[in-house]
């Protein structure tokens, strides 16, 4: 399946709407479930065509690579292993497929999600996570444009004649 719309709330809502229907579905009753925390993508954005984001569920914290039209990063099929630069790391993700998501990259961040004492603390974790593997671009700052000497240089000759004073 591939992506209609890469844009960041669309693939935030896929993603939500998916993994919300998985905790109904499939994980309902699971002792792994933390009953304090709820699905929520965090921080998405699309970085070299793709969306990059970290979605928090109550079983695990995943940094999840939807791949944009043309992307250099396929998921090789459910469960192959690949290895993604991002500029903060290089992390192992594992490919996987979802109804309304399509094909997706997934690094398993947490799991079980134990260490979180509730969902602001998850969501928190998560953003940290995000800003160290995908820092946000600060505009670099413009050289300063060299200004000119409001005195007047001195001259070789000057220097040797003993002459050091400025006009």
């Amino acid at each position: 399946m591939t992506t209609p719309d890469l844009s960041p709330e669309d693939v935030a809502r896929r993603l939500t709407l998916a993994f919300e229907r998985i905790h109904r579905e499939r994980m309902a009753g699971l002792p792994i479930l933390h009953p304090s925390l709820s699905v929520e993508v965090v921080g998405g954005r699309i970085f070299d065509g793709d969306w990059v984001g970290a979605l928090v569920t109550p079983w695990t914290m995943n940094l999840v690579l939807v791949p944009g039209p043309g992307s250099a990063h396929r998921p090789g099929g459910v469960g192959i292993k690949q290895t993604l630069t991002l500029p903060g790391a290089e992390v192992e993700t594992i490919g996987s497929e979802e109804a309304d998501v399509g094909a997706f990259l997934a690094c398993s961040l947490y799991s079980p999600m134990g260490a979180f004492a509730d969902q602001a603390t998850a969501v928190a974790t998560a953003a940290k996570i995000l800003e160290g593997l995908l820092p946000s671009e600060s505009p670099r700052p413009k050289p300063l444009a060299p200004q000119p000497d409001a005195s007047p240089a001195i001259s070789r000759r000057d220097l040797l004649r003993g002459r050091l004073r400025r006009t």
